[in-house]
C-alpha cells in the first residue's frame, strides 16, 4: 500500500493528514478533559459540607484520570499527620480511615516540598519513611504505584490527592498536569467549604445567642413581675427551677453546706460549679444573704450561667427586701415581747400593734423559755421569734436563752412542740420549759417561772428536755415565786437551827451535812470533799446532833434533812 501511495506521490500527504488527525484527536481529548475539569470545579463550588466536598473530589478525580485504580484524599491533622477522609476504588476498610504519623509516608515529603510525588513501587521505595500501618493498608489493597498531588491554600499543604494503581504504571505528563490543575480547584472548594462551615457555625452561635438573650429577657421579665406582684422566695425559686429544669433551693447565710463554693462565689461574683450543679452567692449592699443552689446534671452554657447569675441578683433583692420586712416586724415583736417579759405596761398603740399581728393580750397564753448550751444565742432568739410569729405569738431573746408567749392552755404540749420544732431547725440539745396560764399571775412572772424551771433542770444535770412547770412536782416549790414562803417555812423547820448557827458563829454546818449525805455517810469522803481533817468532820457532826437531836440520822429525819438541803442548794442556783 505504501508503495502504491509512494508511486502516486501521496505518501507525504497521508503522513501530514495523520499528523493533523492525531493533533485534532489530542485537542478534542484535551477539550473534553478541560471541560470536565471546569465542570467539576463548578460543581464543587456548590457543595458546602466538608465531608461531601472531600468525597466529591475523590470521585471527580477518578473520572478525570480513569486509568487510576483508586483515588483517595488525606487531610492534614493538628498533629502534623494525615488521615484518609474520602476514597474511590479502595477495598480495604482499614485503608479508608488510615492515619499516618507525622514525618512518615509520601505525605511528609509532599507537605515539605509542596510538589507532586510519584512512586513506582511504594512497598520497595527507599525515598520515604515508611509507616507500618500505611504499608499494611496499601498491601491489603494491592496498590503498587502511587501519585500524590498537594492541595494547597496560601502555600500551605492542607491535604493530598492520591491516584494509585495496582501495577507499576507511570502517569502521563497530561495526567499529572490535569490532576495538578484539579487539585488547585479542589483546594479552593475545600477552603470554601471550611469557611462556609465556620460561617454556618458562627450563624448558629449567633442564633443561639439571640435565643439566649430572648430567654434571658423573658426570664428577667417573669421574675420581675413576680417580685412586683409580691411573690415570696419560694414562688420565685419554683419559677427558676422550671426555667433551668433542675432543683432550686436557697441556703441560709449561716449554712455549712457548700461553704467553700459559696465563699468562692462571694469572692469572684460568679456562679461556681459543684458536683451536683451550681452555687451562686446572694448578697446586696455588702450583706451576705445566703446562696442560690441549682441542682442539675446538665452543664450550663456560658449564656445560661449569666442568666443564673442575673437571676441570683433578682433573688438577692427579694431576699433583702423580705429580710428588711422581717427585721422591721422583729423589732415590733421584740418590743412587745420585751414589755411583757419585763413587766412593763403596754400603751394603747402597742395593744393595737399586738392585735394587728394576731396576738390577743386578753387571751390565754403559755410562757415558754428555751435554754441552749451550744450555738449562737442570736440563732436561738431568731428561731424562737419566727416560731412565735407562726403561731400568732410573741417571742425573742430573754435572759440566758429565748422566751415566747404562745396562745394556748396546755403547757406540756406546747413545750414538746417547741422542743421538736427548734431541735429540727437548730439541732443540738435544748431545755424547753413552759408555764401554763394562771389567773392573777402577770406575764413576766409566768415567763420567770418557765425560766427558773429550765435553770432547775440544768442544775439537775438535764441537757435535753421538754416539760411544763407543773410537771416538776415537788421542785415547783423552788421555781414558783408564788411559793417562796412555803420554801422558806420548810427550810426553817428542817435546817433552820443549822443555818442560824452558821450565821451566828461563822461555821459551815449546813454544807457539812449536805456533803455528808452526798458522800453516803462516809467520814473520810466528806473530809476530802470539804478539804478538812476527818476529826473536824466528827466535831461538826457532833454539833449538828446537839442542835437537831441525836436522831437526825434516822431514816425519816435524814430524808427530810437531805430533801431540805437539796432544795436549798438548787434554790441558790436558780
Amino acid at each position: 500500500m505504501e508503495k502504491v501511495l509512494a508511486a502516486a506521490g501521496l505518501g507525504d500527504a497521508v503522513d501530514a493528514g495523520m499528523d493533523v488527525f492525531n493533533v485534532l484527536a489530542h485537542l478534542r481529548r484535551r477539550q473534553r478533559e478541560l471541560s470536565g475539569l471546569y465542570a467539576t470545579a463548578r460543581e464543587l463550588t456548590t457543595v458546602r459540607a466538608i465531608d461531601e466536598v472531600l468525597q466529591s473530589i475523590a470521585e471527580r478525580a477518578q473520572e478525570l484520570v480513569p486509568s487510576a485504580d483508586a483515588s483517595y484524599i488525606a487531610v492534614r491533622e493538628d498533629d502534623g499527620g494525615f488521615t484518609v477522609r474520602a476514597s474511590v476504588g479502595l477495598t480495604s476498610p482499614v485503608f479508608k480511615q488510615v492515619h499516618t504519623r507525622p514525618g512518615t509516608g509520601m505525605a511528609a515529603k509532599i507537605a515539605k516540598t509542596g510538589s507532586p510525588l510519584w512512586i513506582r513501587c511504594y512497598a520497595g521505595s527507599d525515598t520515604i519513611v515508611h509507616d507500618p500501618r500505611l504499608d499494611a493498608a496499601l498491601a491489603e489493597d494491592q496498590l503498587v504505584s502511587v501519585l500524590g498531588v498537594p492541595l494547597k491554600i496560601r502555600g500551605e499543604v492542607v491535604g493530598i490527592l492520591y491516584a494509585a494503581n495496582r501495577f507499576e504504571r507511570p502517569p502521563s505528563a497530561e495526567e499529572s498536569v490535569l490532576l495538578g490543575a484539579f487539585a488547585d480547584h479542589a483546594a479552593v472548594a475545600l477552603e470554601n467549604a471550611r469557611l462556609f462551615g465556620e460561617l454556618d457555625a458562627a450563624r448558629r452561635v449567633a442564633e443561639e445567642d439571640a435565643e439566649t438573650i430572648r430567654r434571658a429577657a423573658e426570664l428577667h421579665d417573669r421574675l420581675t413581675r413576680l417580685v412586683l406582684e409580691g411573690a415570696d422566695v419560694e414562688e420565685v425559686t419554683r419559677e427558676i427551677s422550671a426555667v433551668f429544669e433542675g432543683g432550686v433551693r436557697v441556703l441560709r447565710p449561716d449554712a455549712r453546706e457548700l461553704r467553700e463554693a459559696v465563699a468562692e462565689s462571694q469572692r469572684n461574683g460568679h456562679a461556681v460549679a459543684t458536683d451536683g450543679g451550681y452555687v451562686t452567692a446572694l448578697g446586696a449592699g455588702g450583706a451576705r444573704l445566703g446562696a442560690l443552689v441549682l441542682e442539675t446534671e446538665t452543664p450550663l452554657s456560658a449564656p445560661d450561667l449569666r442568666n443564673l447569675e442575673s437571676t441570683a441578683h433578682i433573688l438577692s433583692l427579694l431576699v433583702f427586701r423580705q429580710r428588711a420586712i422581717v427585721e422591721a416586724e422583729e423589732r415590733v415583736h421584740g418590743r412587745l415581747f420585751s414589755e411583757l417579759a419585763t413587766g412593763g405596761t403596754l400603751r394603747d398603740h402597742q395593744h393595737l400593734l399586738a392585735q394587728a399581728r394576731g396576738f390577743d393580750l386578753g387571751g390565754s397564753f403559755v410562757a415558754v423559755f428555751v435554754r441552749r448550751e451550744s450555738g449562737r444565742p442570736a440563732d436561738l432568739a431568731w428561731a424562737m421569734s419566727a416560731l412565735a410569729r407562726s403561731r400568732d405569738g410573741l417571742g425573742g431573746e430573754h435572759g440566758a436563752g429565748a422566751g415566747a408567749f404562745l396562745p394556748g392552755t396546755d403547757a406540756g404540749e406546747l413545750a414538746r412542740f417547741v422542743h421538736e420544732r427548734l431541735k429540727r431547725e437548730l439541732g443540738g440539745e435544748l431545755i424547753v420549759c413552759a408555764a401554763e396560764p394562771r389567773a392573777s399571775v402577770p406575764p413576766d412572772a409566768q415567763l420567770r417561772l418557765a425560766e427558773r424551771s429550765a435553770a432547775l433542770l440544768h442544775s439537775l444535770g438535764r441537757a435535753d428536755a421538754a416539760v411544763s412547770a407543773h410537771a416538776l412536782g415537788l421542785y415547783g416549790i423552788i421555781v414558783d415565786p408564788g411559793r417562796s414562803d412555803e420554801l422558806a417555812t420548810f427550810l426553817h423547820a428542817t435546817i433552820g437551827p443549822l443555818s442560824e448557827h452558821d450565821a451566828a458563829h461563822g461555821t459551815a454546818l449546813v454544807d457539812t451535812v449536805h456533803t455528808y449525805f452526798r458522800e453516803g455517810g462516809n467520814l473520810a469522803g466528806t473530809a476530802r470533799a470539804l478539804y478538812v481533817h476527818p476529826n473536824t468532820v466528827v466535831k461538826r457532826l457532833a454539833r449538828v446532833a446537839a442542835l437537831l437531836g441525836d436522831d437526825w440520822q434516822s431514816p425519816d429525819r435524814a430524808l427530810e434533812l437531805h430533801l431540805a438541803l437539796q432544795l436549798r442548794w438548787l434554790a441558790d442556783r436558780i
